[in-house]
């Protein structure tokens, strides 16, 4: 039977996080950068609910389940809302007693939205498979390219055209791959809130820690991990740019952003091919586009990885409500019975939007 701990993020010590390191460099599904233990340790450091529990088999650690808990019964990914991928830190392959795992934690819910599907539990409380879309760059940007091209994706010709057009009537763009310029990620903390505001999504750099955490992750640059900012310029105008981050391997497309004065240019295309460039001279085999129906993906995807969304339930107070509660929202969204109070509801809707819009 394993061996399992439960240590809060600072108790890691530096023999943990050299085994963490080793276990993510054998197993090519950790690849991704939200799966090193920087990013595990740059958000635990503007948070103070980050944990680990470490699994042991013999005396060897064999595994690393990471997560956060505000009330240390509900289990969330580290990051919440921002992070992209989750998972065990352990051999390929492993299978995972996860109820021995949570049950070690005192964790009663654990809830995931963007989990390797290579890892999914047996089961699941209201599953959801999804994938997050990818570019291949293993064979060099230029390779990509013709295979993009043989597959029929137009719209890179025309990112392609519209950048030549840029130069032609604007300047020369010009791309720092790794930016420490302050003006700019602040531009890029403004821009991306000013594009929630416009779509109606919560401003998620402005919760407190999230910018806190951006910064943990943009001081980081080796070779296993670094904060990505990305700037494409003209002159000393900034047309786009992207906070990220890499592993040795994969770069995290993760907030893109443009300047709106040069949005006929297609900026953030634009962005993007000079980003997946750059990093294909580096040697970085692929660029993650992460989970999402964004409409300019499958142009640029030419593979994809397998995610899961759900939650684990634990025999428990919480387990039950939580059930309860998913057939009740089950009932009213499907029910005969509720029709005529979900038509009188998406008639209130209809009247107090525009109001709304216009408030």
């Amino acid at each position: 039977m394993n061996k399992i701990t439960k240590l809060a993020a600072g108790e890691l010590d530096t023999t943990l996080v050299g085994r963490w390191r080793e276990l993510q460099q054998k197993n090519p599904e950790l690849a991704n950068p939200y799966f090193c233990v920087e990013y595990f340790q740059a958000v635990a450091a503007v948070r103070d609910d980050v944990h680990v529990a470490v699994v042991e088999n013999g005396n060897r650690v064999i595994g690393f389940f990471p997560y956060q808990s505000t009330d240390g019964k509900v289990a969330e990914p580290v990051g919440g809302r921002l992070s992209d991928y989750q998972g065990v830190i352990g051999k390929p392959g492993e299978q995972w007693r996860y109820d021995e795992v949570l049950d070690a934690c005192g964790v009663k819910i654990w809830d995931f939205d963007h989990l390797l599907a290579s890892q999914a539990p047996d089961v699941i409380h209201r599953r959801i498979d999804d994938v997050s879309p990818t570019m291949d760059l293993r064979d060099g940007f230029e390779a990509y390219l013709t295979q993009r091209k043989k597959a029929g994706a137009k719209r890179l010709d025309q990112f392609r055209r519209k950048t030549r057009k840029f130069e032609r009537e604007v300047g020369k763009l010009e791309i720092d791959l790794y930016s420490r310029d302050e003006a700019a990620f602040r531009q890029v903390i403004e821009w991306k809130n000013a594009q929630c505001r416009r779509t109606g999504v919560p401003e998620f750099l402005n919760w407190g820690w999230t910018e806190g955490m951006l910064r943990e992750i943009w001081q980081h640059d080796s070779d296993a991990f670094a904060g990505m900012l990305t700037v494409v310029r003209v002159d000393d105008d900034i047309v786009a740019a992207h906070f990220g981050m890499r592993s040795n391997s994969v770069c995290h497309w993760w907030f893109p952003t443009y300047n709106a004065q040069y949005g006929k240019y297609s900026p953030g295309g634009i962005l993007l091919l000079k980003l997946a460039e750059a990093v294909a001279e580096e040697g970085i085999a692929s660029i993650d586009l992460g989970k999402g129906d964004d409409a300019y993906k499958p142009s640029f995807a030419n593979g994809e990885v397998a995610l899961v969304e759900g939650s684990v339930l634990r025999p428990s107070l919480q387990g039950t409500v939580r059930k309860s509660v998913t057939a009740a929202r089950g009932f009213l969204k499907e029910s005969q019975l509720t029709r005529p109070l979900r038509s009188a509801y998406r008639g209130v809707k209809a009247l107090v939007r525009p109001q709304l819009r216009q408030a």
